[in-house]
């Protein structure tokens, strides 16, 4: 298809193919970020951006699936191995709940003598606690382990995990390319399964998101293979809310001589992700690993949610990316990109606006 013809299309809100999102790698930036933000105008009129008060509570490094592009697990050799108890999980949402914050991230590794019980105790006690915290939590690999650990199947570990307080689960996907998780995460769960779980989530009435890790080593018709898979899992099950991408940080990993992405690849993924994803409404704007400054741009390349304000995070860092950013920064980004601030709940409803 000529360019004008596909920029045409995609103005008009059509779908694209596969074969177009992989076109669209080499257009020129400009144009691109035009047409993305052209997309996102069809799908979010509005010119909010969201955020949410929120906190990652990495409760434990100890994991058997050791992926190469992990820096934090265990055996990697960079943190020691901790695993936290329930008061120091519960010490820590302490700290945001102070703070005015809505939502809680728990998630650890695989580890190799932890079920299904476990984790149930764990969700129960922080509800418990805060039963106005929303539990954003767990990932679909260790929903897997804790399904195999504990022998029950997928969606009786889902209906359990719900009742003990989980309300959505984070779709991290790192890259659903099973070449590339061959070669990255080869103990780590298959693509098939992960969408297993994003079955087993609707089946229950949840909601879940789906992230992007790029940068290792996969070509660009398996980026578009990835998006076009999620796009699939969103068209069968609809519960997915947001798309976030990640570039690859090598520090300290199995792959640290891989020169990372740049900031060019980002906002390409960006803007393609928002075109092709055209039945998912909100994109992200990675700051944890790209920084505010790239993450602001993104804005004018798709992207209308920042994501997380306070968020401890231990996995990204401990390759040697740390990014610190807070509400008044947020705030203030947005606005210098000629947006409008809101603070946001899970559920992507606007709690304030800040005008």
């Amino acid at each position: 298809m000529q360019k004008s013809a596909l920029r045409d299309k995609i103005f008009s809100g059509s779908r694209i193919s596969r074969s177009e999102a992989v076109g669209l790698f080499s257009w020129d930036i400009l144009d691109l970020g035009a047409a993305a933000d052209a997309r996102r105008r069809i799908v979010h009129p509005e010119d909010t951006v969201g955020f949410i008060l929120d906190r990652i509570v990495n409760y434990s490094n100890i994991c058997e699936a050791q992926c190469g592009f992990c820096a934090y697990h265990a055996r990697a050799g960079f943190v020691e191995p901790y695993e936290l108890g329930i008061d120091g999980i519960l010490g820590k949402i302490d700290e945001l709940a102070r703070m005015g914050g809505t939502q809680v991230m728990l998630q650890g590794g695989l580890h190799p003598e932890r079920g299904l019980e476990h984790y149930e105790a764990m969700a129960a006690a922080v509800k418990e606690r805060f039963p106005d915290i929303v539990l954003h939590s767990f990932s679909p690999a260790e929903i897997i382990h804790m399904s195999r650990k504990s022998g029950v199947g997928l969606n009786e570990c889902v209906a359990r995990l719900k009742s003990a307080g989980v309300e959505s689960v984070p779709g991290a996907s790192d890259i659903l390319v099973d070449r590339i998780r061959k070669i990255v995460s080869p103990n780590k769960i298959s693509r098939d399964e992960w969408k297993s779980v994003m079955l087993a989530l609707a089946e229950n009435g949840m909601k879940s998101s789906a992230t992007m890790t790029y940068g290792m080593g996969e070509s660009i018709e398996e980026k578009a293979e990835h998006l076009d898979f999620v796009r699939s899992v969103q068209d069968e099950t609809g519960i997915i809310r947001a798309f976030i991408p990640w570039s690859f940080s090598p520090g300290n990993t199995g792959f640290e001589g891989m020169v990372p992405a740049g900031g060019i690849e980002f906002l390409k993924v960006v803007a393609i992700a928002r075109i092709y994803l055209d039945n998912i409404k909100f994109i992200q704007a990675g700051w944890l690993t790209e920084g505010l400054g790239l993450a602001q741009i993104a804005l004018s390349f798709g992207a209308n949610d920042m994501g997380g304000v306070l968020t401890e995070e231990l996995v990204v860092k401990a390759t040697g990316v740390e990014r610190i950013a807070g509400m008044d920064d947020f705030i203030g980004l947005i606005r210098a990109a000629g947006r409008v601030p809101v603070q946001r709940d899970s559920d992507y409803r606007t709690i304030r606006t800040f005008r």
